[in-house]
């Protein structure tokens, strides 16, 4: 059974999110760049006028007009599990950490733990913050909604 810190979690989401938009937008960067530098083109020939017999005409197209000026990017991220949630009482000075069990417990017959429901969502919209949801109930943080 993998555990894991939910701040630490959160925070590895987070990034993944942020770096995989950040590669969309260095990817299609470098797809503009390569076009304009080889200068990739369609070449064509098409007649000067409408009769059958008429010379035909080089026309040369760029590649670049083909592609799509828009950006891609990621706008919504959403991950739900079943996982079980306990409390972990460090030393003292240092805060309490809420884990996260993820996986199959060994003697779930013996446990009188209850598998909860986590889904966490991060919007492009919201600047990346997390929405937590346990069980259907969204979870409030302060310290992330700046309360």
């Amino acid at each position: 059974m993998a555990a894991c810190a939910l701040d630490a979690l959160l925070y590895a989401l987070r990034h993944a999110v942020e770096a995989a938009n950040e590669s969309l937008r260095a990817r299609r960067d470098a797809i503009r760049a390569g076009d304009a530098a080889e200068g990739h083109a369609l070449r064509v020939d098409v007649p000067a006028d409408p009769s059958p017999d008429a010379p035909l005409e080089s026309v040369v197209i760029p590649m670049a007009m083909f592609r799509d000026r828009g950006q891609p990017h990621v706008s919504l991220m959403s991950l739900e599990f079943d996982c079980l949630l306990r409390y972990r009482r460090p030393r003292r000075g240092d805060p309490a950490e809420l884990i996260v069990e993820l996986g199959r417990r060994r003697r779930r017959w013996f446990s009188r733990e209850r598998a909860h429901r986590l889904r966490i969502t991060y919007r492009a919209v919201d600047a990346w913050r997390p929405r937590v949801e346990l069980d259907g109930r969204v979870v409030a943080f302060p310290s992330l909604t700046g309360d």
